[in-house]
């Protein structure tokens, strides 16, 4: 499996995608990369401490595979033998403000950690959704970035409302970008 580079502003993406079609990889990466632009800016905003650090980039990696793959990193990481739609591995607890500030990079790059997503799931969901393969797996990638940054849905009701709703705008502002 290649793994390429898609850089965007201050955000480094190592994307893999065993696909066959590669059409499909390369308009995937294109969005990905136009993506990546709003991220950046949501990543050195107010929101997360990294603008208060010396990080001059951040890097993550992005993998997509069948369900079979993700059932069994589902299993052995979080217990529950089925497939999901996105994992994710992050590095550090919380780049949050009011979470841990201590956390380590090195050479100025900021590692937030790995995403996972099934293909296979994201195909069927944005069948459900009515929106294009493209789309689904760009809303996955915010969903599993924003866990890398600390916020997590499962916590509580009030945790759950503070990431969808950051997840939607984030969602929508790279819908725009790319003319969705």
């Amino acid at each position: 499996m290649k793994i390429r580079q898609i850089e965007a502003e201050k955000l480094i993406l190592h994307f893999s995608d065993n696909a066959r079609t590669h059409e499909s990889s390369k308009k995937l990466e294109k969005y990905l990369k136009e993506g990546l632009i709003v991220l950046s800016k949501f990543l050195f905003s107010k929101n997360l401490i990294v603008k208060n650090k010396k990080v001059q980039a951040v890097e993550l990696s992005l993998t997509l595979c069948g369900d079979k793959r993700i059932r069994t990193l589902n299993r052995d990481y979080r217990g529950k033998d089925k497939a999901t739609d996105v994992l994710s591995f992050p590095v550090h607890d919380s780049l949050r403000p009011e979470g841990e500030d201590d956390f380590f990079f090195f050479d100025k790059i900021l590692n937030l950690g790995d995403i996972i997503i099934s293909r296979d799931v994201a195909k069927k969901q944005a069948k459900e959704f009515e929106i294009t393969y493209e789309q689904e797996i760009l809303h996955l990638m915010v969903h599993g970035l924003l866990h890398l940054c600390g916020y997590d849905h499962e916590i509580d009701d009030n945790e759950e409302k503070i990431m969808f709703d950051l997840e939607e705008k984030l969602v929508a502002k790279i819908y725009k970008e790319i003319g969705f």
